[in-house]
């Protein structure tokens, strides 16, 4: 019976997704919207069938859907609990522990917003995985759909390579399609830039624009606020060159440089915020979880200037190189590697084959992009100690940095080499 509720929602869904003016005014061909969006939902059937049998139950996306569950069910018997208990906090410690790992209500609030969504999902679907997973990359597959709308702004007349970047990115594709904040901080992400690019191009902010891109930040903080951390110097770098028509190439490090010190001295004027420890207790809770197929050492973290300049190479190392070909702890990790050796060639020929003239090339949201992603990569290079899961945490920022690059490269100059030595 689920087989066939899930086709006929399957068949609702594109039917109506096929209509929107937002998907018509795209600019690509329906059929081509329609097997993008169909890709997304096997990408989400593939991460659920993977994870409950190669890992069984216990894993992150199958028990976000138990919890829906439980959840689904309080909404029907009890709705007053049901819109209460979201506010409610049973540990000891009440609502402390904002940036803590363990016995945390906002910890758990990271979960709690996405197990009420899917708790929503469930009075149509009875509680099935692959329905809520249908659901829910439909939702999801809008923040492609945001970062297509960004990039064809800037780079005008290179559709197909925007479509690879935005939309089949494999890793990208596959983690921000299982039930899980990926896809949802993917999403809220993805939606946030445009809009902040779109209100800089028309130089002009609406109430409702601004509002939304506030409760986007809420969001974000709440359930993963080491991004809304690295968004708050790359936003207003991009924000200050933008509206101040300043050169981004001297806005962008300076904005950095006067934020790193704040970072690393704030605790000296304001002796009860101490952001370094945050970060420093971050990488202590990771080290001290179960120790995972793909553990890799990290440099243990102290509070200091020096202790993270020299950890500042190791976690790039993490986060551009690794995993490498050959370092294959389990044999799902290799798909990844390739991957990201795909990556790294794609940047080599950027760098001897970029576009001398590319519309866009100069537009402060590139530096933005660039100056966001670094520090996303930096910061979780600091602390997490685990190949599976930086690949993971990785993948949702691969299209901000990627499509970028296979729109600067010469594609045709490459071609016209390729055949003159053939």
């Amino acid at each position: 019976m689920n087989y066939l509720l899930f086709i006929v929602y399957l068949i609702i869904i594109c039917w109506f997704l096929m209509h929107m003016p937002v998907i018509r005014r795209l600019g690509i061909d329906p059929r081509m919207v329609l097997g993008l969006f169909l890709l997304k939902i096997m990408a989400g059937i593939a991460i659920g069938w993977v994870s409950i049998h190669i890992y069984g139950h216990g894993n992150d996306y199958w028990d976000i859907n138990d919890e829906a569950w439980i959840e689904y069910q309080l909404l029907i018997n009890d709705p007053a609990l049901y819109f209460k208990n979201i506010f409610t906090s049973d540990y000891a410690s009440g609502y402390g522990g904002m940036f803590g790992t363990m016995d945390s209500y906002w910890n758990d609030l990271k979960a709690n917003i996405l197990i009420k969504i899917v708790s929503v999902f469930n009075l149509f679907s009875r509680g099935d995985y692959y329905i809520n997973s249908l659901f829910f990359n439909f939702i999801v597959f809008f923040g492609h759909v945001a970062l297509y709308k960004l990039f064809i702004r800037i780079f005008a007349n290179r559709e197909k390579l925007i479509i690879i970047g935005c939309f089949l990115l494999p890793s990208t594709l596959y983690f921000s399609s299982g039930i899980h904040k990926d896809g949802l901080v993917f999403l809220l992400l993805s939606v946030m830039i445009y809009l902040i690019f779109d209100a800089l191009q028309e130089n002009k902010i609406t109430l409702k624009r601004l509002l939304l891109v506030i409760l986007i930040l809420v969001l974000l903080f709440l359930i993963r606020h080491f991004i809304f951390i690295a968004l708050v110097p790359a936003l207003l770098a991009w924000i200050i060159a933008a509206k101040a028509k300043w050169r981004p190439v001297l806005v962008f490090p300076a904005v950095y440089l006067i934020f790193s010190l704040l970072l690393f001295n704030i605790d000296k004027v304001v002796k009860q915020v101490k952001p370094l420890d945050i970060i420093v207790a971050k990488q202590t809770e990771y080290l001290n979880l179960p120790v995972s197929n793909t553990e890799i050492e990290l440099i243990s973290l102290q509070p200091s200037a020096l202790s993270f300049a020299k950890n500042t190479p190791e976690a790039f190392n993490h986060l551009l190189l690794r995993p490498y070909v050959w370092e294959m702890p389990v044999k799902s990790i290799l798909p990844i590697s390739i991957e990201l050796v795909i990556y790294q060639i794609l940047f080599l020929l950027f760098i001897f084959f970029h576009r001398k003239k590319t519309a866009g090339s100069s537009n402060t949201v590139l530096y933005f992009l660039i100056g966001f992603t670094l520090s996303v990569f930096l910061l979780t290079g600091y602390i997490v100690p685990n190949l599976g899961s930086i690949a993971r945490y990785r993948s949702l920022y691969l299209p901000l940095i990627i499509t970028p690059v296979l729109c600067m490269i010469a594609w045709e100059k490459i071609a016209t080499i390729l055949k003159i030595r053939k």
